[in-house]
């Protein structure tokens, strides 16, 4: 092993940057998975026989518990009101439940609920055909009101709810910026209503959700 400069160290055919950002002190770096990878982890049952589901994020595997009770009565609340304010508009929308949306290269979540345009031919729902993505939230708030909110902006995901039974609150994002913030964001609680960018003038009350 030869020190190339006090910076690098040369470790066969490959030289390590041991002052980029992703070496840790002990030059310890993530090993990230893309897409591709993960489909095929998919397809080759490396996920068979775990408890709960899958989804890619910033190119780590993340393993989130089994939907509870109370998290999947919620989910199809959700999805039977969004269906009805769609056919309210005669809007031609699929509403999907636990299907993968494929963001990028490293970014493949999970979402409760994705409504995507209903002439989306590709296998795999794509960032760009999404028209409304719900996450319900019981026990990973901070992270669906962080990570997941500025992973949607970046993707340019119009619209997103976080559902939280628990508070009986959904929270509203609208209008993504590139940097992963948004526009509006909107909490909505006790006796009020929410309404989908694609049908505005359907009133969705909370007590249907809860």
């Amino acid at each position: 092993m030869t020190a190339t400069n006090p910076g690098f160290e040369e470790r066969g055919d490959f030289v390590w940057d041991f002052d980029a950002p992703w070496i840790d002190e002990q030059g310890r770096r993530d090993f990230l998975f893309d897409f591709e990878q993960f489909e095929r982890m998919d397809e080759a049952g490396v996920f068979e026989g775990a408890a709960g589901r899958f989804e890619l994020v910033e190119g780590k595997v993340i393993q989130m518990a089994p939907a509870s009770t109370d998290h999947g009565e919620v989910s199809v609340n959700v999805s039977v009101a969004i269906k009805n304010a769609a056919q309210a508009v005669l809007a031609e929308l699929k509403v999907l439940g636990g299907s993968t949306l494929h963001i990028d290269h490293h970014n493949a979540p999970l979402p409760d609920v994705l409504v995507i345009h209903a002439g989306a031919s590709k296998k795999i729902a794509q960032a760009a055909q999404a028209v409304l993505v719900v996450e319900v939230s019981i026990a990973t708030r901070r992270y669906d009101l962080t990570e997941k909110s500025h992973l949607y902006a970046r993707a340019g995901v119009p619209e997103y709810w976080v559902v939280e039974p628990k508070a009986r609150r959904v929270t509203v994002f609208r209008a993504p910026r590139p940097d992963g913030t948004w526009t509006s964001t909107e909490a909505f609680d006790g006796d009020a209503y929410v309404s989908p960018l694609f049908s505005p003038d359907f009133h969705i009350p909370l007590s249907e959700l809860f």
